[in-house]
């Protein structure tokens, strides 16, 4: 079995102290521990960041020199990515299909990164004082630590690391304690592939023993975070008492506004990949179905259709269409909520839960509640599981009523053929990101974030270095000053 430890200053460090088991969700075993990090811990991984940032060759490399570092990384990603997979398969169970798509890409976000990297150049700025012109610079904040979830945690990491990299930062990583192994074996590649030592570490352990310890230590300069409310909260309060600026991504509540004109095929692919697709586990998830009540027993009918086909199994197995939840406090979670939606009225047309018994690991199936009124738990508190609320609607105002009762607001999907009506939808819905007939895509040049409880602050887009800079204004009198005590 093994065991992965710190990865600080370029290598894994010796580690005798207390280690935590990682659970593969397929089985229920454990199949490898992971270094239980503490404050001791931390300090070191901060204080060796802080050292890279101020040292050669990082901080002398500029923005054309790490440009070239990311290429590099870019490169050895393209050959290398396979390596990553099993690692974190067995660490959150997702299906080999939707982790090889990821991992093939993982490449592509540093990439993108080393072309804008390249483009962070002084930008002079306007001013109306006579004699003088001034400059902006963009200056990296220094350590940024950025903090990972269990669901996605290579893909998300290369949403924060990327550009802050890019930017001149260098970076400690706090990984799930319940899905660090491929965040560690991707900093073992990125070494390799030539990122100075220092730039990347890591450190595994409890979010209150090790996560809060890197948030609140005097030369954390920014804070970046994925993860529940809840957790946003801790990380929000712990970086304010340092006057740390923080970027939250949290939970989501996220509407699929179905109207009748819609192309239903089109619309039950969006459904299902919405809440089916990772098991309902992404901040995105579309968890709350709002369908006009013209098109309701229809569109029903078809998406339990497709839904009860849907295959439950190993996900090592590319066949495998619904792999486990990522670990068993969260199985315990998502059975309870769903006992409380029967228990609150929901009437619920199809149970995942009936379909695990005689399996190991952590399975619930597609589960589909009708009849969800926003008084229930079940329409207000995130799931984060293969779990779909669905009411009804008449009128268009009344559908963008029910999209925005939510306490969140990261994502939403409207589904019509009507141009004007999508368009005036999307722009009336409370969220960060809504879709127009489609669902769930990401690229790097697209702002994401949420409203809300879903929390503050962007990652990814045209800014996302800028958001990973402070800027310095130089001011250059051109003329003689004048003497100010004639």
């Amino acid at each position: 079995m093994k065991t992965y430890s710190p990865f600080i200053s370029g290598a894994f460090v010796d580690w005798d102290g207390e280690t935590l088991p990682s659970i593969d969700p397929a089985t229920g075993q454990v199949w490898s521990m992971i270094a239980r990090g503490d404050t001791q811990t931390a300090d070191i991984a901060i204080r060796d960041a802080d050292q890279a940032f101020r040292s050669k060759p990082w901080a002398k490399a500029g923005p054309t020199g790490r440009a070239d570092m990311l290429d590099r990384l870019a490169d050895m990603l393209e050959t290398r990515w396979e390596d990553l997979v099993t690692p974190e398969i067995r660490d959150n169970g997702k299906r080999i299909t939707e982790v090889r798509g990821q991992f093939a890409g993982l490449h592509s976000w540093f990439r993108f990164f080393a072309t804008e990297a390249r483009k962070l150049q002084p930008e002079p700025q306007a001013n109306s004082i006579p004699g003088v012109h001034s400059v902006g610079h963009f200056r990296p904040y220094g350590v940024v630590v950025a903090i990972t979830p269990w669901n996605s945690p290579l893909m998300i990491l290369a949403w924060k690391l990327a550009p802050a990299l890019a930017a001149g930062n260098t970076v400690v990583v706090k990984p799930s304690e319940m899905a660090s192994a491929s965040t560690l074996e991707f900093a073992r590649l990125a070494h390799e592939a030539g990122l100075p030592p220092g730039v990347l570490n890591v450190v595994t352990g409890l979010g209150h023993e090790v996560g809060e310890a890197l948030v609140r230590h005097p030369l954390t300069r920014k804070v970046t975070f994925t993860g529940s409310d809840f957790g946003g909260r801790k990380v929000a309060e712990a970086a304010s008492a340092g006057v740390i600026p923080a970027v939250l991504e949290l939970g989501g509540k996220s509407p699929q506004v179905v109207f009748a004109d819609c192309d239903m095929d089109n619309a039950v692919n969006g459904i299902l990949s919405g809440i089916f697709l990772s098991n309902g586990q992404t901040c995105v998830a579309g968890s709350r179905l709002i369908v006009e009540a013209v098109l309701k027993d229809r569109l029903l009918s078809r998406l339990i259709d497709r839904a009860r086909t849907l295959q439950m199994g190993d996900p090592m197995d590319p066949d495998t269409q619904i792999a486990p939840l990522a670990n068993e406090p969260h199985l315990r979670k998502v059975t309870a909520m769903i006992d409380r939606a029967k228990a609150d009225g929901a009437v619920c047309l199809l149970d995942g839960t009936a379909t695990t018994a005689g399996r190991n690991g952590f399975y619930i199936g597609p589960t589909v509640f009708d009849d969800v009124t926003p008084g229930m738990q079940l329409w207000r508190e995130e799931v984060f599981g293969p779990v779909l609320a669905i009411t009804s609607f008449t009128t268009e105002d009344e559908a963008i009523a029910l999209a925005n009762d939510s306490d969140y607001g990261l994502a939403a999907g409207v589904w019509t053929t009507d141009a004007d009506k999508g368009a005036r939808v999307a722009e009336a819905i409370e969220a960060g990101t809504v879709y127009i007939n489609h669902y769930r895509s990401v690229d790097p040049a697209c702002p994401i974030g949420g409203v809300k409880l879903s929390g503050y602050g962007r990652e990814l887009g045209p800014d996302a270095i800028r958001d990973f800079c402070q800027v310095k204004s130089i001011w250059t009198g051109t003329t003689p000053v004048s003497d100010p005590f004639p």
